[in-house]
């Protein structure tokens, strides 16, 4: 047992001998280099048209090289030089941070082999061009889209991770624009409205060179059409027709001016009634919507004489109206699904007394007369021997007196006269004509029924400038007769004085100064008594008697 022990320590201690000797060995002789090479990277460009030196092996002529480590068989030896292959891409080759190891081994007889690694950079040139993943984009948008607000983003790429610039072509297009040069994000640039444009095209470009022309750099470029639809948004409320349209800044508004009808007291119409200037209608403002639309009569229908059909908007009557005079409604329009939206109008109901008889004339037919040099504003008369002006009167025998307050006269058929309420038949432009004819009508505003005449006007030969009222001087005339009889009058004092002042410089006496004015005064002189011609004397200056 003692002896196992002995033999088992002698072994130990021969291993730690033995390996003192060899690490003693490793120190003082170290191993020979087989080959060396520049431990400083290599960098070539890619796409390279000829074979490239990367790197030079350093090491005798007896040391054997292979390549162990060849990233996509892009290196080959010759002799002891590294040679990078033509036309390497740069984004197709395995790289560990951007850069390629080869691995060379040096192999000598009886030596211990050794490797080198060579680090290698391919330079990326720009030589491939950006790239949208679509040729054609379709986007969306609503109406009224808040200012600055994204609708899409459209980016393009490039293998050669280039920053990329952008373009939007604007000849057309003055409502989108790009967020900037480098972020393709389309943003809206001014309000759309659907009812001015539908329908917007882009077309965006993209390139992977700022300035092509400072750089010097090559250049490629990428096209990509877009096309926008606008989408039309519930934005108003219901437009009653007919209506004017008008804008209050971009809101777009259609007012209407409400709608009239007329029914007789004490009368029940049956079915619809018939509304000026049309049937009681609105429609969707949203020129792509048809949303429905729904009436109610929401004030003004006292009584309940009225109804409205909810969906056509026709009103009828539940029964007479037993008062007379308007009666305003006020309708309320609102769509189905959205009672918010919604719009109201103005009807007006004139409740009238029944009319059984219509305007008529006192006779079918008249005669006038009219001087061949009258002047417009003439009026025309109603015999050839006076002055005496014609007139017409028309009777509406529902009134007990004849005279229905709401009747208005009216010429038909002629330009050269007119005619007043009152039925007096004016001229209004110079006759050029021996006659003319025209036909007169009487109509009730409240009815709408007229009567009508006719009335043949002879011109006549002037025998005299008639007046042109036919009833004395227009207060025109006279005040242009005053005007020149007071201009006359000053004229007169002024010569007065001065003739006064001239005789009193000359020393005239008082008969000589009488002698001078009795013709301007148109006075007579009687003598008096001791033959002195006597002058009425409250005429004359300085009289105070």
């Amino acid at each position: 047992m003692e002896l196992y022990n002995v033999q088992g320590k002698q072994q130990t201690a021969n291993i730690l001998l033995g390996c003192l000797v060899l690490f003693s060995l490793s120190i003082l002789c170290p191993a020979e280099k087989l080959c060396t090479v520049s431990p400083d990277p290599v960098s070539i460009k890619e796409n390279s048209t000829v074979d490239v030196l990367v790197a030079r092996i350093t090491c005798s002529d007896d040391v054997q090289l292979t390549v162990t480590e060849n990233p996509s068989e892009a290196f080959y030896l010759r002799g002891t030089d590294l040679i990078a292959k033509r036309g390497l891409d740069f984004e197709s080759l395995p790289r560990v941070d951007d850069a390629l190891w080869v691995r060379v081994r040096c192999n000598r007889t009886g030596s211990r082999s050794v490797n080198v690694s060579v680090e290698v950079f391919i330079e990326n040139v720009n030589d491939n061009p950006p790239n949208f993943a679509q040729s054609h984009y379709d986007l969306q948008v609503n109406e009224l889209t808040p200012v600055n607000t994204s609708i899409g983003r459209i980016e393009a790429t490039d293998i050669d991770s280039e920053p990329l610039y952008y373009r939007l072509e604007s000849a057309t297009n003055r409502y989108l624009r790009l967020e900037n040069a480098n972020t393709p994000n389309i943003l809206v640039q001014n309000i759309i409205d659907y009812d001015s444009v539908q329908k917007i095209s882009l077309v965006l470009h993209v390139q992977d060179t700022y300035n092509v022309s400072e750089s010097g750099e090559p250049s490629f470029t990428a096209v990509v059409t877009i096309t926008v639809n606008v989408k039309d948004v519930d934005n108003r409320p219901p437009w009653f027709q007919p209506c004017v349209r008008t804008n209050l800044g971009i809101a777009k508004l259609c007012v209407s001016s409400g709608y009239r009808a007329k029914v007789n007291l004490t009368e029940k119409e049956d079915g619809a009634l018939s509304l000026e200037p049309g049937p009681l209608y609105a429609k969707d403002g949203d020129r792509n919507r048809s949303e429905l639309i729904s009436y109610r009569i929401i004030r003004g229908n006292e009584g309940s004489i009225f109804q409205i059909d909810e969906e056509t908007g026709n009103i009828s009557m539940t029964k007479a109206a037993d008062i007379a005079g308007p009666i305003s409604l006020t309708v309320l329009a609102s769509q189905v699904t959205n009672r918010d939206q919604f719009a109201v109008t103005q009807v007006t109901i004139e409740v009238l007394r029944k009319s059984r008889n219509p305007p008529r004339f006192e006779k079918e037919r008249y005669e006038g007369y009219i001087y061949s040099n009258s002047v417009p504003e003439t009026m025309i008369l109603r015999d050839r021997t006076s002055n005496r002006p014609f007139r017409v009167r028309a009777r509406d025998e529902d009134f007990a007196t004849g005279v229905n307050p709401d009747m208005r006269y009216e010429v038909q058929y002629s330009s050269y006269v007119n005619v007043t309420n009152e039925g007096f038949v004016l001229l209004k432009r110079i006759v050029k004509t021996d006659s003319f004819a025209l036909q007169i009508r009487a109509m009730d505003l409240s009815t709408g029924e007229f009567g009508t005449a006719a009335l043949s006007v002879l011109v006549i030969p002037a025998v005299a400038v008639p007046l042109p009222s036919g009833a004395g001087y227009r207060a025109g005339d006279m005040a242009l007769l005053g005007l020149i009889m007071a201009a006359i009058l000053v004229l007169c004092f002024i010569v007065i004085g001065f003739l006064i002042s001239r005789l009193k410089k000359g020393g005239a006496n008082l008969d000589k100064i009488t002698e001078c004015l009795a013709p301007c005064l148109k006075m007579t002189r009687p003598q008096g008594r001791q033959g002195h011609p006597a002058v009425h004397q409250r005429w004359l200056p300085g009289y105070r008697g």
